[in-house]
């Protein structure tokens, strides 16, 4: 089983791999903002064994009852390192200051972000960095890791756990929308930083309330 996000190269990309090492019962991909699992998925778990549930890149979330079905096991590959679980993950290491971002490989458990970790890939945070360099060398690097990764369970192995460890609770869209909305009264400095930190030309955001109005500050510089 396989899911995937709808950016075409890279599920393109993960989708022939995967199809070359398994026999693939099930694959769909989604947009970032649809999150339910598919009745589909569901209908099939239920009659079909399953060795394995790959999700990659792809934001549905799966139940407990449907992991439970997979005889081997899920694994997410995460555009995050485990400082960072959940949503905005690279927004959140931008404006923390941090040095390195990364991505993690590991095991899916009803609560997002926070299975047995198996594997983490880091990669330096440049000086003129901004969301999108980061997030795109984010997912790059989650491809290079799901070909690593694929092949050991292609041998019925599930990859070695490491002694790394989740770092807090994964961040949820909402928390990470409110996060985008500054006060009206932050400081010149507050506001460049946090549009370094969440400016994307593809995605809303961050956002200011200016006298009544929701201005979107990543469009306006």
């Amino acid at each position: 089983m396989l899911l995937l996000s709808e950016h075409q190269f890279l599920a393109d990309s993960a989708e022939d791999y995967c199809r070359r090492l398994f026999t693939v019962e099930y694959c769909e991909r989604r947009s970032r903002q649809n999150a339910a699992f598919p009745e589909a998925l569901e209908n099939l778990l239920a009659g079909t064994p399953v060795d394995y549930l790959f999700s990659f890149l792809s934001p549905v979330i799966v139940p407990r009852h449907a992991l439970e079905r997979v005889r081997q096991g899920g694994i997410n590959f995460h555009p995050g390192p485990p400082e960072w679980p959940g949503v905005g993950c690279a927004s959140m290491a931008l404006y923390s200051g941090d040095a390195s971002f990364g991505v993690t490989a590991h095991r899916m458990e009803p609560r997002v972000d926070s299975g047995e970790i198996y594997d983490v890939r880091r990669f330096p945070i440049l000086s003129q960095d901004d969301c999108e360099a980061v997030f795109r060398r984010a997912i790059e690097h989650c491809l290079i890791q799901f070909y690593a990764i694929l092949p050991m369970c292609a041998r019925q192995e599930m990859p070695p756990p490491t002694n790394l460890r989740w770092a807090r609770r994964a961040i949820t869209r909402r928390e990470f929308e409110e996060w985008l909305v500054l006060p009206d009264d932050a400081s010149r400095d507050e506001l460049e930083k946090r549009i370094r930190a969440a400016k994307h030309p593809r995605l809303p955001g961050p956002f200011q309330w200016r006298k009544g109005e929701k201005v979107d500050l990543g469009r306006i510089g």
